[in-house]
């Protein structure tokens, strides 16, 4: 009987040892660490350094927590797309934490993506929610697309300096009944806030006048791969961009530029993808100005500028500078032979 129960002792410890070496490996496979300032209401998203350790931060999303969300190192259990909430509603990409708390969008009215608590939105950055981390729909999208079951979530309260910055949340205009019952961020194709307008401007530098294409959305311009390569020639610039849609994903795409790869805004139209013009311009360092009266914009890059804009004035032809002291006296004893 006794080498029946070590046998069995023996049995669990090894059980135990297997389950512990599965958790590890589960953790190495995780690739992102996400943090909770309940205090700033900030998420933070950390990926791998070379050494295997979460020490670089990728991603900063603007939260809202509540007063009695808990604080602790927890790893995330379950997702769903849609999920019934506290209060009678619903919230989208839901990602359970722990017991009852979920990362999860700002609540709507119905299981429909019309029906937006607008107002509860427009909330966000502050402590807010019945106790879950709520975000916009682009955010808590990307956590519920990209961080596997398992993954690490530490929820802290402190005066933290956190590495990132989240960009400002939009507000909704309770006023505005068309838009107001979308998450402004949703990528859904239905959604009013995404509606842009292709437009084609006027080119012009010191060498060409042409025709160049964009889209236009919410006071931003975005430019296609050909049409940006087109448009950087003319600034001795080239940029590596990929034309396909499929690589812009949650209105980001990485771009490589000079040995660094960074992330920057953008948009899928069809097949096509379309890149920033501003986040595009700083990234090769120009200048890049919008004249508000004038409705132009003008792209500088050491010597060189670009003009561009629907009505521009017909170019000047370019003065040379009036020739040098040297010039001129090789000139005049030139006229005395």
């Amino acid at each position: 009987m006794k080498k029946r129960s070590l046998g069995i002792l023996v049995f669990c410890l090894l059980l135990f040892g297997l389950c512990g070496t599965a958790f590890a490996a589960e953790k190495t496979k995780s690739p992102y660490y996400i943090t909770v300032n309940l205090t700033a209401n900030v998420v933070t998203v950390y990926e791998k350094d070379a050494a295997g350790n979460y020490t670089v931060p990728i991603k900063a999303f603007r939260c809202s927590g509540g007063t009695d969300t808990p604080e602790g190192t927890f790893r995330t259990s379950a997702k769903y797309e849609w999920r019934a909430l506290y209060g009678n509603v619903w919230g989208q990409y839901a990602t359970r934490i722990t017991g009852p708390y979920l990362f999860h969008s700002v609540p709507y009215f119905e299981k429909d993506k019309t029906t937006l608590e607008y107002d509860e939105f427009n909330k966000l950055g502050t402590t807010a929610s019945a106790g879950c981390i709520r975000l916009t729909v682009r955010d808590v999208k990307w956590i519920y697309d990209n961080c596997p079951i398992g993954t690490t979530v530490r929820m802290y309260r402190g005066d933290v300096k956190e590495p990132l910055q989240p960009a400002a949340v939009p507000k909704v205009n309770r006023n505005d009944t068309v838009r107001r019952g979308w998450d402004p961020t949703d990528p859904a194709a239905a959604n009013p806030w995404r509606k842009g307008t292709m437009q084609e401007m006027q080119l012009q530098t010191a060498e060409a006048d042409d025709r160049i294409e964009f889209y236009y959305e919410k006071g931003a311009y975005y430019i296609s791969a050909p049409n940006a390569k087109q448009l950087f020639a003319f600034l001795d610039k080239e940029i590596d961009l990929s034309a396909d849609g499929n690589k812009v994903k949650y209105d980001a795409v990485r771009v490589s530029y000079d040995g660094e790869t960074k992330e920057i805004e953008g948009r899928a139209k069809g097949d096509a993808a379309y890149y920033k013009l501003r986040d595009l311009t700083n990234l090769i360092g120009a200048e890049m100005h919008w004249d508000k009266d004038t409705k132009h914009i003008t792209i500088r890059l050491d010597e060189k500028e670009i003009l561009l804009g629907k009505d521009l004035p017909e170019r000047v032809p370019e003065i040379k500078d009036e020739a040098t002291f040297p010039e001129k006296l090789a000139a005049f004893f030139m006229m005395q032979k």
